[in-house]
């Protein structure tokens, strides 16, 4: 069999295999094509071959098609690693902290060719906008129950995490149009006055002033005055953009 005919049935068949290399150590696997997407499940693997289990670690992989070094850190970029395998998976793992990927940006690097390095005019580098790869870092909001909360709504999540600062807006009453079956009618509600600059809710870019509040932590705050409002430690706002 030519040796286009055996890699084209690897590429055919259900597993795709892997070569991984930390420091001097190589390991040679095979992984399902069915599991493309199961990061924790392969980062677990990687891992136990490599006995790294009190050593924190990045996982990278080398792009085929331009010789990059890519990131694997979510379901959706280990499947397109995967899918991109030709039909090898070279897998990279290195120390956190070890990887200049990390701290300049993935992909950043090309090499260049013999000719273009023969006959280019060496120049002033270009500069890139280098993206490293996000770790280490907290959730502070979230848009939540986006399938039971109408289109003209939303529920956002604010997370402080134990901190003492405040969420960052201020709420003022005001008046709010009402649609009853007699028709439109004016009710008072409670509104979004000032985001305070820097906080988190302006941090999150979910709230903006004039919203309409229409909910604190699962409980209405129609009928309620302004200042039982404001005693309420808030977690979930739901509100009507305006």
């Amino acid at each position: 069999m030519s040796k286009s005919s055996k890699s084209q049935l690897k590429i055919d068949s259900g597993s795709v295999e892997v070569k991984s290399k930390f420091d001097a150590e190589f390991r040679r696997f095979s992984v399902s094509r069915q599991d493309a997407g199961k990061y924790e499940e392969f980062r677990g693997l990687i891992e136990r071959l490599h006995h790294l289990a009190d050593v924190p670690f990045l996982i990278s992989y080398t792009d085929p098609g331009d010789g990059d070094l890519l990131p694997i850190n979510n379901d959706d970029n280990l499947g397109r690693a995967l899918l991109t395998a030709r039909p090898l998976l070279r897998v990279i793992v290195q120390r956190k902290g070890e990887s200049l990927e990390e701290l300049n940006g993935y992909g950043t690097h090309k090499t260049r060719n013999l000719i273009s390095s023969i006959l280019g005019t060496p120049g002033r580098p270009k500069a890139h906008l280098c993206i490293s790869n996000p770790h280490d870092f907290r959730q502070v909001s979230a848009i939540i129950d986006v399938d039971i909360v109408p289109e003209t709504c939303r529920r956002v999540r604010l997370l402080k995490h134990g901190s003492d600062k405040p969420l960052g807006f201020y709420i003022r009453d005001g008046t709010s149009v009402r649609v009853t079956p007699a028709g439109l009618e004016k009710v008072p509600g409670i509104f979004i006055s000032r985001l305070v600059p820097g906080g988190l809710a302006e941090s999150t870019g979910l709230l903006a002033v004039n919203d309409e509040v229409l909910e604190v932590n699962g409980i209405e705050v129609n009928g309620k005055t302004l200042d039982q409002v404001m005693r309420c430690y808030v977690i979930t706002v739901i509100m009507r953009q305006k």
